[in-house]
């Protein structure tokens, strides 16, 4: 293994070019009190602002500007910080950026108690008054919609304040998974004593010997299970206070506030999950090819993980990476495709790991920045993937930011996952296209049935069980460690099938995963990959007009609520047509995948 770089030792070409925010420290610093400044002058204008159309539009004017700030300054400050996590500089930069924002919302929470507070009528009227205003419509619009579920001005402050003390339960398990918790050592492929840990379980229960991927599946289990009272309280505290919050602010449900900021009716996720539930034969079915072609008598959960083709062990450099991911996506139209070849070459990628470097990757730039692309890239065809997919990320942000003003330009997170899924299905397509040998199409086949096996199947079944627990919260009924994780191994019953042996252990699974910190955030993964298939089959198959389409929904993205941008392409989420197509594109795949795999 080559050793990591430091930070300063990386070529420039191979780093994104964050010079492009601010040239200097003192510039930044220019923009901290210029934040500092608004943030005073929004202060003072809180009981006069609605007093008239001329002070609204100021208000909101200055707002606007002071939250576009903020957005450049956690760009630079957070992409700092995550190039080198050792440099304090930076980290102590990223804690000011967020203490100042803090002081903003603090100090401006008064905003939308007092719009709410105001004759809806009223506040319409401005808009004829003043035509400087229209730009903010649909978000003023969106304000009002939340007259019925906010609180008085006083009220929202003291929400404000205490929001990290609400939000703390998600710290205390996190901090619990990723530091305090040991789990106990396995013996990996080559008899070796290895530590086991949240980051690399996931390897390990992809390994080709059996008895290891067993004893990492049980011995992390087996390690959530030593402290499942601890995790079901820090569980049961993030359920309760969004139930607190629903009833507070007048909603049925915590399911109906959760989904209200996008507009999406509860109908939606019931309609996923019923889909779904309609469509388990199919999965069930590939557990049983995978076992027949493991040469498996049992079969458990510890082995739906493992490949069943050899494993592509080839080499992609970053040029070669560059190279499918341009040829992937020429299908697209030719804006897309010259936008994207400047990803390359204007400074929106950090490639490779250095040390001290953020893990992981992702995308993320403001409407003044370019949109940046953190990578850590090793060579793998999971790699070139990944390019793939941060590149749709920042793909949106661009089309999203060139024809949207300020306010109007993000994109809601219902939409976030759909660009940068649809190129991973398009990048799929094309490899099976150029796949040479039987094992290679194998290989991409398998892939992409995993990728809605795990984005599909097991998000929802994660949603459902999401449903539960908050229904019984909703009901002012205790959560236990018994109930939660007994329902939990019942669902995982009715996702495996009866032919898939059922580990005891796993009912501790719905204790390690993070994304239930976040209420009903995993059913996105659902429906978008769900909508990106749509999407990306209409492409392939050239249905016309269809890219043209998908170039526009791709621009409006933040221009209204999300079913209603999702029309653009055909999109209608109030039935399941879209979600039976994703269902049908599984099959269409698996029946591939048996057929060459006899």
């Amino acid at each position: 293994m080559e050793k990591l770089l430091e930070r300063n030792e990386v070529e420039q070409k191979d780093k994104w070019d964050l010079e492009s925010i601010y040239k200097s420290l003192d510039d930044l610093k220019k923009d901290c009190n210029q934040v500092e400044k608004n943030t005073s002058e929004l202060e003072k204008q809180q009981d006069s602002f609605t007093s008239s159309s001329k002070n609204f539009l100021n208000f909101l004017e200055l707002y606007s500007a002071t939250s576009r700030i903020f957005e450049k300054l956690f760009t630079y400050a957070i992409r700092k910080s995550d190039e080198d996590l050792g440099n304090s500089t930076y980290q102590e930069l990223s804690g000011k950026v967020q203490n100042l924002y803090q002081s903003f919302q603090e100090k401006t929470s008064f905003a939308t108690p007092t719009i709410l507070s105001c004759d809806k009528s009223k506040i319409l009227s401005y808009f004829d008054e003043e035509k400087d205003l229209e730009k903010h419509r649909h978000n003023i619009e969106d304000i009002l919609r939340y007259k019925e579920h906010t609180l008085s001005k006083e009220e929202e402050k003291i929400v404000s304040a205490y929001a990290k003390v609400i939000d703390s339960s998600s710290d205390t398990a996190s901090y619990l998974m990723d530091a305090d918790l040991k789990f106990a050592k396995i013996k990996d492929s080559n008899n070796k004593l290895v530590e086991l840990n949240s980051s690399n379980y996931s390897i390990y229960l992809k390994d080709k010997e059996r008895r290891v991927r067993k004893a990492a599946f049980l011995n992390c289990h087996k390690g959530y299970g030593s402290v499942k009272n601890t995790l079901t309280s820090t569980l049961a505290a993030t359920s309760e206070a969004l139930s607190t919050s629903s009833k507070l602010r007048h909603y049925s449900s915590s399911l109906e506030e959760s989904l209200f900021s996008d507009n999406v009716p509860v109908e939606l996720y019931n309609n996923l999950i019923e889909t779904v539930h309609k469509n388990l034969p199919s999965l069930y079915e590939y557990y049983q090819v995978k076992q027949r072609l493991l040469n498996l008598k049992d079969f458990h959960i510890y082995d739906s993980y493992v490949s069943v083709t050899k494993q592509d062990d080839k080499e992609y450099s970053f040029e070669e990476g560059k190279k499918i991911v341009l040829d992937a996506l020429s299908i697209l139209d030719n804006e897309y495709q010259e936008v994207l070849k400047t990803a390359f070459t204007d400074g929106w990628i950090d490639k490779y790991p250095n040390k001290n470097k953020k893990s992981g990757a992702y995308s993320c730039g403001g409407y003044d920045t370019k949109p940046f692309v953190l990578l850590n890239y090793t060579n793998t065809y999971n790699d070139v993937s990944t390019l793939a997919h941060e590149l749709g990320h920042s793909m949106h942000t661009y089309f999203s930011n060139k024809y949207n003003t300020y306010g109007n330009h993000e994109y809601p997170i219902f939409l976030a996952e759909i660009a940068s899924t649809v190129n991973e299905m398009l990048l799929s397509y094309y490899m099976e296209e150029k796949a040479k040998t039987k094992e290679e199409k194998l290989n991409v086949l398998e892939d992409r049935l995993n990728t809605f096996k795990g984005t599909i199947f097991r998000q929802t079944m994660f949603a459902e069980f999401e449903k539960y627990i908050h229904e019984l919260t909703d009901k002012s009924e205790i959560l236990t460690t018994d109930n939660i994780c007994n329902y939990y191994y019942d669902l995982n019953k009715l996702y495996f099938g009866n032919k898939v042996v059922l580990d005891e252990e796993i009912k501790y699974e719905c204790l390690r995963i993070p994304h239930f910190y976040s209420p009903f955030y995993v059913y996105k993964y659902a429906t978008g990959l769900s909508i990106a298939s749509y999407i990306a089959e209409n492409i392939i198959n050239k249905t016309k007009g269809f890219k043209e389409k998908y170039i526009e929904f791709l621009k409006a993205s933040g221009r209204d609520y999300p079913l209603e941008v999702l029309k653009i392409i055909d999109v209608d989420l109030k039935d399941t047509k879209v979600f039976d197509e994703a269902m049908n594109a599984f099959r269409k795949t698996l029946d591939e995948f048996i057929e060459l795999s006899k």
